[in-house]
């Protein structure tokens, strides 16, 4: 028995000792540079505002430890692609299709690929100022793709040095970091029949629309299907029409003009109001007896569209509303 415990005894005197000479400071403590992102090394929590000429998102880098480290931390950024290229490979495989985009030149400035962690702090932010968004098709999934510069940048996590910045856009109607649906209330699509009475379609689903620039959005024209993934671009330039948001009326401080454009291919008139369907964007509040109030950002539209040079224009007469909460919205 008291062998025993003489060999307990050395082997507890033997772990002291090796935790003596251990240093838990540089390992609880330890300082090092990443990439702020998700477990998918993508940052995806920014979206950039299309009615402003140019807004800025950020690329974030951090300092990791359990204190603020002491000393000042240089990033250096270089662009890439190869993230990218996992990421379509991950996720689409040979669907090219579906492939993600690196973001054109011609729609960002990235100023300053070079910055200093500042000692005391535990981030930097690069400022990258986005520009010329109406140009980019928001059926597209656009990434920037950065990492950190390994011979500028001392003391870096080699699992964080890698991110994929997503690029979001949004107006005052729509943004694309979630899907913006309007809903068809007290709508009518009226396609003529030569051989007998017209067929009336009342639409109660919803119309996905998207930003397109900072008074602007797209949505289909009518009730068509997307049917598979790839045709639906197809359907897309041939059924999508443009609201475009004018002047605020002077009759109404809530309701603003609104004209009816083609997106792409699309035979698009638009027509003479008649009674509710006056082509305007309207803020509209609706209060119950009790006074509460429910808001919506409603279209009001009348056109006429058709999707082959042959065929008959349908008639559409459409109010869609998106309900929202402007306290929310304002924050």
């Amino acid at each position: 028995m008291k062998k025993k415990f003489n060999i307990m005894l050395c082997t507890l005197i033997g772990v002291l000792s090796a935790c003596n000479e251990y240093d838990f400071d540089q390992e609880q403590y330890r300082n090092e540079v990443g990439l702020l992102s998700n477990s998918s090394l993508i940052y995806d929590r920014q979206v950039a505002n299309v009615g402003q000429e140019k807004d800025t998102v950020y690329l974030v880098a951090t300092v990791s430890g359990s204190q603020i480290s002491p000393n000042t931390h240089h990033v250096a950024l270089l662009e890439s692609d190869s993230l990218l290229k996992a990421y379509n490979k991950s996720n689409f495989d040979i669907e090219k299709e579906k492939f993600a985009k690196l973001l054109p030149d011609e729609c960002y400035d990235f100023p300053n690929k070079e910055l200093d962690i500042q000692a005391g702090t535990s981030k930097v932010m690069f400022p990258i100022y986005l520009k010329n968004l109406e140009r980019i098709s928001p059926d597209s999934i656009y990434f920037l793709d950065y990492k950190i510069d390994p011979d500028k940048t001392p003391n870096y996590n080699p699992d964080k040095s890698h991110v994929l910045l997503r690029i979001y856009k949004e107006n005052y109607y729509a943004t694309t970091k979630t899907s913006t649906y309007y809903n068809y209330t007290s709508s009518t699509i009226v396609i003529p029949n030569p051989s007998g009475s017209p067929e009336v379609r009342r639409p109660t689903n919803a119309n996905q629309v998207f930003p397109i620039g900072a008074n602007s959005v797209r949505m289909m024209a009518g009730d068509e299907s997307f049917s598979d993934y790839t045709t639906a671009l197809d359907i897309i330039n041939k059924g999508s029409i443009i609201l475009e948001m004018g002047e605020q009326l002077p009759e109404n401080p809530l309701a603003k003009e609104l004209t009816i454009l083609p997106y792409k291919d699309i035979d698009v008139m638009q027509l003479t109001p008649i009674g509710e369907y006056d082509n305007t964007y309207l803020l509209n509040v609706i209060r119950t007896p009790d006074g509460r109030a429910t808001y919506y950002k409603e279209f009001r539209l009348h056109y006429k569209y058709r999707l082959e040079s042959t065929a008959p224009y349908r008639e559409v007469k459409a109010k869609l509303r998106y309900e929202f909460n402007p306290r929310v919205d304002n924050l």
